[in-house]
């Protein structure tokens, strides 16, 4: 008879019991010999016992035996407890101890024996939706490349690519999932963009299978595929001939000239002698007239620009910048020194005075595709506020990119510009608070905010002639309706806006009429001087002959392409109020 391991003294004290019958039987007493034919009593012996597709999912079969008996699988991912026992009832628990995603069902013997006697049942355990990858990490240099990501599903959907908003910046679809040979075989083929920044970066994916008619419900997600991008080498500037020297770009050829002063942080001396900081300058200037109505008023400004050399073209406590910039990832705010912007803004001849400064939107485009952008609003050199605007705005997501453009005319021309405030909201901020709304009155008593009021009444709101204006009533050209509507100046409740969507709201459906009203007026102020007095009539005349338009069918069917790969942009800091500050010394 064979021996059977067990810690049970039980177990151990029957088997040497059963042992020493048998030793001491004899031919002539074959009843004590005797083994039934089936020692196994089932209740109701199945043929199959099935098991969830999830790990830990289990079953319990119940028996009674008149022996000893042993229980084996031929299947790893089978636990089987206990696998011996003695005479009586018994219970087995049988547990998957994986999940299965192999795509398909799979069985496992379970053989009960007791003696001579086997049962054999099968044990069959469901499959489990999955997606499997192929890989799931990848690296590339700064030059970037072509970024594949192979994988098989067992399910049937529409696939989609989530991922970070700053890693779907620079990694771009090349095409959509495209069906293979196999077990529904799939693939998706990117393109990762060359990191123009120093810093090295990293994205994280997950494929997601949704319903073929609602985008919106999600079957399946995959496990996480990381993506790791090498940054350039950090330059060091031996020269700096070129600092603080000024060109124009665009001189006004209507009114007295609206300045727009353009300058960079995190350039050094080679990207200057490239060429490559004048590209991102001229770059800028082109995105700041892309909307109405300074599309239109192009002709009343302006442009210049300041050569900055920087130590370093790269970010960190470790490198040194003009500006002393630090874009912040997360956040998006990012931290400038305000002085010597202003001293190189001074830099232009034409600018080199208070009078001058007090109107000049000045604007550092930092060398960085990070996400970020921030505008200071009311300076004050002693006399009251001015109309000096600072705007800080990263090169968001490359220099051809989208949201670049929004950014900077977001940053630029609505708030440095028109001195709007921010219409969109966030649920968590919750009603506005006292120091929340003393901002908006204080804005409010500069004559700025036009596109925020702190009242629902629309006979009070800043906008409310346009209300009462028939020329405004129905949808624009985007579908916005001109109204009030709750949420804004970054506040849930107790602060309105004029349409749902803006580019004071999401950077999308260009400004909204009273945010067009602020952008013309402070145009007109500044390109004609104290002898000019603001009429509603008058924007109207213009506005209502140049009014914004969506981009064509064709541009517009690009964009969403693209967009279906990105996740929404984060709201940016609201524009600050600098304050009192120190006239820099001319030199």
């Amino acid at each position: 008879m064979k021996k059977f391991f067990q810690s049970s003294l039980t177990l151990l004290g029957s088997l040497l019991l059963l042992f020493t019958a048998a030793a001491c039987s004899s031919d002539d007493n074959p009843a004590e010999e005797s083994i039934p034919d089936d020692p196994f009593h089932f209740e109701a012996l199945p043929d199959t016992i099935y098991l969830e597709a999830g790990i830990n999912s289990k079953s319990t079969l119940a028996f009674r035996c008149d022996g000893v008996w042993k229980a084996e699988s031929d299947a790893s991912w089978l636990t089987i407890a206990p696998r011996v026992g003695i005479a009586g009832d018994a219970n087995i628990t049988i547990m998957a101890n994986e999940t299965n995603v192999t795509g398909a069902n799979r069985c496992a013997d379970l053989t009960l024996t007791s003696g001579t006697t086997t049962h054999t049942i099968t044990v069959k355990q469901t499959w489990a939706n999955v997606i499997r990858l192929e890989q799931t990490e990848y690296e590339f240099t700064a030059e970037g490349g072509l970024l594949t990501f192979n994988f098989s599903t067992n399910i049937d959907g529409y696939f989609l690519l989530s991922g970070s908003t700053s890693g779907l910046a620079w990694i771009k679809p090349k095409k959509d999932a495209n069906p293979k040979r196999g077990m529904n075989a799939y693939s998706y083929e990117l393109t990762v963009l060359a990191n123009e920044n120093r810093a090295d970066r990293s994205a994280e994916f997950n494929i997601l299978v949704v319903d073929n008619d609602d985008h919106n419900k999600v079957l399946l997600t995959s496990p996480t595929i990381i993506v790791r991008q090498k940054g350039l080498p950090v330059d060091t500037s031996t020269d700096y001939s070129a600092d603080e020297t000024s060109l124009c770009l665009q001189q006004h050829t209507k009114g007295n000239g609206v300045p727009i002063v353009l300058m960079g942080d995190g350039f050094a001396d080679v990207d200057i002698a490239s060429g490559r900081y004048d590209e991102v300058m001229k770059k800028a200037m082109e995105n700041l007239f892309t909307e109405e109505p300074a599309a239109s008023l192009r002709e009343w400004f302006d442009v210049y620009m300041v050569y900055a050399v920087s130590a370093n073209n790269a970010f960190g406590p470790q490198y040194s910048t003009c500006f002393g910039t630090h874009p912040e990832a997360q956040s998006g705010g990012i931290q400038g020194n305000e002085q010597t912007v202003m001293q190189y803004v001074l830099d232009v001849p034409a600018l080199s005075s208070l009078e001058m400064l007090s109107k000049t939107l000045a604007i550092v485009i930092i060398n960085s595709t990070t996400y970020g952008g921030v505008t200071g609003m009311a300076y004050d050199f002693g006399q009251g506020v001015t109309d000096l605007g600072m705007v800080f705005c990263p090169i968001v997501d490359g220099l051809d990119a989208e949201r670049f453009r929004q950014v900077l005319v977001h940053e630029s021309i609505g708030h440095g510009l028109a001195k709007l405030y921010d219409e969109y909201a966030y649920e968590a901020q919750g009603p506005i608070t006292a120091s929340g709304k003393a901002q908006v009155e204080r804005f409010h008593s500069y004559g700025w905010a036009a596109n925020v009021s702190l009242t629902s009444d629309r006979g009070k709101v800043p906008w409310t002639e346009f209300l009462a204006d028939e020329r405004y009533l129905d949808p624009d050209n985007y579908g916005e309706v001109l109204s009030v509507y709750e949420g804004a100046a970054t506040y849930w409740t107790g602060a309105w806006r004029p349409t749902v969507e803006s580019m004071m709201h999401s950077n999308k459906n260009g400004f909204n009429a009273p945010s067009r009203r602020a952008i013309y007026e402070r145009v007109m102020r500044t390109g004609l001087g104290d002898s000019w007095t603001p009429n509603y009539e008058e924007f109207v005349t213009f506005d209502q002959a140049h009014l914004p338009k969506p981009a064509s069918a064709a541009a517009r069917r690009a964009q969403m392409q693209e967009e279906r790969y990105m996740q929404p942009s984060r709201p940016l800091p609201p524009p600050y109020e600098a304050g009192r500050v120190q006239f820099p010394s001319i030199k």
